[in-house]
């Protein structure tokens, strides 16, 4: 199976620092994204996100078949699987923002069928090839009091460097999940500032402290996932920076998005 190319088949599961029970979670993979399998120890396969590049330990028993192409894409926040087409069916599995699915031609009364005889609604899901979100700041606003994990960047737990990537992602950007590395990566935007000093902030502005990043809502104000809530949430940035004790980076997007529709 090493180097074979395959897809995860469960909502999501963790990749982990080293193949055994017990170690951090450093990232995570969600519903259809498809990964190549390094190595394979004891059940343990060490895993290379086709997403975004990360390395990580898939725990045996992960669920995963040969890689396919999914033809659409979970819009929503959260959608459920469903066994029947109707709201009344009690949900089968939660779904996270960005799963990657396969409808099978199969609709009816709005919902769409995605195999193994279940359903999800139609308007949960958008074709893969859709066209990018303008506002990566709309985005990470839905998921305003999601969970605060280490190492999540699903609507069932995220972090600082998962919020960025999701958000980013979903407008064509696609980056690391890890803070220092998103602070040296030119994808995210020119680097405005080292220090923060003097610097206008506008929306969108990604913001880097010591081991953490956030994106500013406006010009006061830092939209990220904290440990100090334990959730997404919207904090003053004089206020976040003060807890880091300094600001280590300022990139902006191409364009600004004050150039572009915000809501």
């Amino acid at each position: 199976m090493t180097n074979a190319l395959r897809q995860l088949t469960a909502p999501h599961a963790v990749l982990l620092e080293e193949p055994r029970d017990g170690v951090p979670q450093t990232s995570e993979m969600i519903l259809g994204e498809r990964f190549r399998v390094l190595e394979d120890w004891n059940g343990w396969l060490r895993a290379e996100n086709q997403f975004d590049g990360h390395l990580g330990w898939l725990p045996p028993g992960t669920p995963h078949a040969e890689a396919a192409t999914p033809t659409h894409r979970v819009r929503a926040l959260r959608a459920d699987l469903h066994p029947a087409p109707t709201h009344k069916a009690p949900p089968l599995a939660p779904l996270s923002f960005g799963s990657l699915v396969t409808l099978d031609g199969r609709a009816e009364n709005g919902w769409v069928g995605v195999g193994d005889g279940l359903w999800l609604f139609g308007k949960w899901v958008e074709p893969v090839d859709a066209a990018p979100a303008p506002d990566p700041v709309a985005t990470a606003l839905r998921f305003l009091e999601t969970p605060y994990v280490w190492g999540g960047r699903s609507a069932f737990g995220i972090d600082c460097s998962g919020l960025v990537l999701t958000a980013m992602a979903a407008s064509g950007i696609v980056s690391h999940h890890s803070s220092g590395k998103q602070r040296e990566d030119e994808r995210l935007g020119a680097r405005i500032s080292d220090d923060g000093q003097g610097v206008a902030y506008r929306r969108g502005d990604v913001v880097f402290f010591p081991g953490h990043v956030g994106l500013m809502l406006d010009g006061e104000r830092l939209l990220h996932a904290t440990v100090f809530t334990m959730s997404v949430t919207v904090e003053p940035l004089a206020e976040v920076a003060a807890r880091a004790e300094r600001i280590t980076g300022v990139r902006r997007p191409h364009p600004p998005l004050t150039q572009l529709p915000v809501s």
